[in-house]
Order: C-alpha cells, then structure tokens, then sequence
C-alpha cells in the first residue's frame, strides 16, 4: 500500500511541474490546435510529393514536344505526315478510309 501511495504521489510531483506543463501544453498547442498543425504538415508533405511527380512528368512532356516540334521543323516528309494523322489532311484526288 506504501508503494502504491508513493507511485501516485511521484506522479502527481510529476505533473505538479510547471516547466513539464508548460511544454505539454504548448506541444498540444503546436500538435493539435495551431493553424499549421502536425495534420496540416503532414497533408502538406503528400501534396509536395504529389506536385513533385507531377513537375517530374510535365517536364517529361515539354522534353517529349520539344524534340516532335524539332523534327516537324526540319523534316518536310515528317510535317506532311503529322498533319495527315491529325489533322486528316488530304491530297486533291485521294480517299481516305480511318479505321478505329
């Protein structure tokens, strides 16, 4: 019984310090209420990653276009090309049949 009444006691010493909470508080502060909250960093960590791949794949698509739009300003043959598989371009005279 003496121990159980010395456990309580050291644990209300515990709580009885100022300096411990203080700190508790204002880490439940920092963690829970605060407008840049532990939630909202962590949600701002996905969203950062998120954006990162998406800067990954855009610069991919820029790279990707860039060398298409080089080889439609150089080639004649690969310009007539494009435009016939995009456009639906045709000569005077010529059937075309799309097949889907």
């Amino acid at each position: 019984m003496a121990a159980e009444n010395f456990k309580s006691h050291h644990w209300w010493r515990f709580l009885r310090n100022k300096y411990l909470l203080t700190f508790l508080l204002f880490a439940l502060w920092v963690i829970v209420f605060d407008k840049n909250n532990l939630f909202n960093w962590i949600e701002q960590l996905k969203n950062i990653s998120q954006m990162e791949a998406e800067k990954t794949f855009y610069r991919q698509e820029i790279k990707s276009t860039t060398e298409k739009l080089q080889e439609l300003q150089s080639n004649n043959d690969s310009l007539e090309k494009f435009a016939r598989e995009q456009y639906f371009l045709i000569r005077p005279g010529e059937e075309v049949f799309i097949v889907e």
